[in-house]
């Protein structure tokens, strides 16, 4: 599972798992004759075993562990009848990742105003995030916290959007800078000028400069969009170019949403530079069991689980690797198995059900986002997704699945988990409302795509991102008997007359934090 923070050889192991996985579960009431063999610990153990070996050494993104990951997971798809649903033909959706680092000497920040410039230092200054092409260039708009106009108006296009960025980094600091920016890209703007809070020290920003320096990889081949974070004295100069007090300004945006208000005869020019190191690129897998239903069989359920993990770190106990056993070899593990019970049914689901094993979850939901933006089938046609992410500790008889109150999809799990007593499972609904685990995984990407989603979760541990987290940490009794669950409900989704729908209050919730 992602950090809250802004994070082998595939040869005999694989073939050799290849016999042990056995298909699941007892069937829905919908098909009592229907006859399959359960999802079984042992079947669970073997797999999360092999993804969870040192050999795969973490599965960081990008690395050739997450490459035998990935090559596992197709041979597996392969041979359980798995029709290809990435790209070309093939199993594997590639998406670039390119490594890049700022170019620190000659990034760049000028305000001009009527009768003088300013340009600040860089390190003391500001620091900056994303990158340019060339220079950039525009007059200053202040919007306070957020941008308070619409599209339509035009304010911002082809500006400099300054916005107050109040507080120490936290949580909430990086979801209202994420949303700023997402605002200023959204409308048009150039670029957009975060005005730090008065609290940011020049230590701070001094470590924050060195941090933008480091190497980094970047999820796709554009640049960020340009961000510079401006200390507040040195933006009570730049607003002094244009005779605008920045306290009063900040004390009303404090307050809440203000109207855009332009900086007049002031002018802003400047550059973040990015160079590029290398260009490598990292996989998702996607697998398709094609839908029965002649009327249905071009909608699609989404089932989908991150296949890395954080890799090779600072050794603890004398061990360096990052297994991720539960995170999330256990939901890797999990697709595998409700694949083999689904493709093992008589009759296949009305609806074909696309299983989606996805990368760089632990750097930021990026091939999910990927795989959200590029959709290998029609985005309109999926119907809902099922996250499964660290299904194998904790509570020996509860699985909680974040976003139950988002959609009906939460009454499809309730009803389905009454239908099925003999798995004695509580399917709780989110225990950690302050965590705000909806948004944090890879669900979240098809929900910000308005497509109905909910995670099955059984909470973080002790050996939450640390080397500890090793198969014989996990409980793959309670895996195989939460991946019975999800088959259960993956198939009642699969299988209704109609799609899931959103709850109103869920999905404004999702708009306010996406648009």
């Amino acid at each position: 599972m992602q950090r809250r923070a802004f994070w082998l050889l595939y040869s005999g192991a694989a073939l050799a798992l290849s016999a042990c996985a056995a298909p699941a579960v007892s069937p829905p009431a919908a098909a009592p004759t229907a006859q399959v063999a359960p999802i079984t610990a042992e079947a669970m153990r073997a797999r999360i075993s092999f993804l969870a070996s040192d050999a795969l050494r973490g599965r960081d993104t990008p690395s050739q562990g997450l490459e035998a990951a990935a090559a596992y997971l197709v041979s597996e798809s392969a041979r359980i009848g798995l029709e290809p649903a990435g790209e070309e033909g093939t199993y594997y959706q590639r998406y670039p990742f390119p490594l890049r680092r700022l170019a620190v000497d000659q990034t760049r920040l000028t305000v001009r105003g009527p009768r003088e410039a300013r340009t600040l230092r860089y390190g003391s200054d500001f620091f900056s995030a994303g990158g340019t092409a060339a220079d950039v260039e525009g007059g200053l708009v202040f919007v306070g916290r957020e941008f308070a106009g619409t599209e339509a108006s035009g304010t911002l296009r082809d500006r400099v959007m300054v916005a107050a960025l109040p507080g120490a980094w936290s949580r909430d600091w990086r979801t209202l800078r994420s949303r700023q920016t997402r605002q200023a890209e959204q409308q048009g703007a150039r670029a957009v000028i975060h005005v730090l809070d008065p609290s940011w020290t020049a230590e701070q920003i001094s470590q924050f400069a060195a941090q933008a320096g480091t190497p980094a990889r970047t999820l796709g081949e554009a640049v960020g969009f340009p961000e510079f974070f401006v200390s507040y004295s040195a933006a009570q100069r730049l607003f002094a170019l244009a005779n605008v007090p920045l306290d009063e300004a900040w004390q009303r945006s404090s307050s809440g949403e203000v109207e855009p208000v332009t900086l007049p005869g002031v002018a802003f020019t400047g550059g973040a530079p990015q160079e590029l190191i290398d260009r490598a690129s990292a996989p998702n897998i996607a697998a398709v069991l094609r839908g029965s239903d002649p009327a249905l069989r071009d909608e699609y359920v989404i089932l989908s689980a991150h296949m890395d993990h954080v890799g090779v770190g600072t050794p603890m106990n004398g061990d360096s690797i990052y297994n991720g056993a539960d995170d999330n070899a256990s939901g890797t593990s999990a697709l595998i198995e409700v694949a083999k019970a689904m493709r093992a049914l008589p009759t296949a689901p009305r609806r074909s059900v696309i299983f989606l094993w996805v990368s760089g979850e632990e750097k930021g939901l990026l091939g999910s986002r990927w795989y959200s933006d590029n959709p290998t089938v029609p985005l309109e046609q999926i119907v809902a997704n099922i996250n499964v992410d660290m299904i194998a500790q904790n509570a020996p008889d509860t699985v909680v699945v974040i976003g139950k109150d988002y959609s009906t999809l939460g009454q499809v799990v309730n009803r389905v988990n009454a239908r099925h007593p003999e798995l004695n499972l509580i399917a709780a609904d989110d225990l950690w409302p302050e965590e705000r685990f909806f948004f944090r995984s890879d669900h979240f990407n098809f929900a910000r795509k308005e497509i109905p989603a909910i995670f099955f979760f059984t909470g973080v541990h002790e050996c939450y991102h640390r080397p500890c987290d090793d198969v014989d940490f996990i409980n793959p009794a309670k895996a195989a008997r939460v991946a019975t669950l999800i088959f259960h409900v993956a198939r009642d989704i699969a299988d209704a007359d109609q799609r899931p729908v959103w709850d109103p209050a869920g999905l404004e919730e999702v708009r306010a934090l996406t648009r």
